[in-house]
């Protein structure tokens, strides 16, 4: 993992964003940055001058997670995205490039679905399998 990378993670629940904060910190040397639902995460991304990764629980304040991926997009096309979820048809709303992570999961997994949304801003970058 790249060390001092900014990493927004977005859900509902505190004890969630400060469990993934302390891994990220931690063990992979992020930069993190949190948000209590979809309002503090817009208020994140109208704020930072630039982002690196989007955790974002899909589910947060009523199903907006896939707007806040659309809108970090919008305001940061490299960043990467991960789409979470408890529920797996949550992966059909998210972006094509965003790595998918059902909830629940470990540092592990974690991780690697960071790697994979890296690889998928990656693609973005270079035109690969995008429409």
């Amino acid at each position: 993992m790249d060390t001092g990378r900014a990493v927004l993670i977005v859900d509902d629940d505190p004890s969630v964003l400060e469990t993934m904060r302390v891994l990220l910190e931690g063990r992979a040397g992020f930069h993190v940055l949190t948000a209590l639902g979809a309002r503090g995460a817009l208020r994140r991304l109208y704020s930072l001058e630039s982002l690196d990764v989007l955790v974002v629980d899909v589910d947060v304040s009523d199903d907006c997670g896939a707007a806040i991926c659309h809108e970090a997009l919008r305001r940061h096309p490299d960043v990467a995205l991960v789409a979470m979820s408890s529920d797996g048809s949550a992966r059909i709303a998210s972006p094509a490039s965003a790595a998918f992570l059902p909830k629940p999961f470990g540092a592990r997994e974690l991780l690697a679905a960071i790697d994979e949304a890296n690889r998928g801003a990656q693609a973005r970058r270079e035109g690969v399998g995008t429409e």
